[in-house]
C-alpha cells in the first residue's frame, strides 16, 4: 500500500490529524499536486497510447507554479 492509498484511507480522519499536529500540513498539498498529476498521466495515456509521467509532472508543476523538482519528489514520495 503507496503512502497515497494510506492516506486516502484515512478519510475525514486525514483532516482531523493534521488539525492535532501529528502530521504536517504540507501533505494536504501534496495529496492535491499528487491528484492533479495522476489526472494529467492519465490524460497523457488516453492522448498519446503510453504514459508519458515526465509531461504530466511539467504540466502539474506548471498549473501549481512549483518546480519540476518538487512535483517529482512529490510523486516518489506518495508512491513510496
Amino acid at each position: 500500500m503507496t503512502r497515497y492509498e494510506t492516506i486516502n484511507n484515512l478519510g475525514d480522519n486525514f483532516i482531523k490529524i493534521m488539525s492535532k499536529g501529528l502530521m504536517p500540513v504540507h501533505l494536504l498539498d501534496w495529496k492535491v499536486y499528487y491528484e492533479a498529476y495522476l489526472e494529467q498521466a492519465n490524460l497523457m495515456l488516453k492522448e498519446y497510447g503510453k504514459p508519458k509521467k515526465t509531461k504530466a509532472a511539467e504540466i502539474t508543476a506548471a498549473m501549481y507554479n512549483i518546480s519540476d523538482r518538487t512535483v517529482f519528489s512529490i510523486i516518489a514520495f506518495m508512491e513510496g
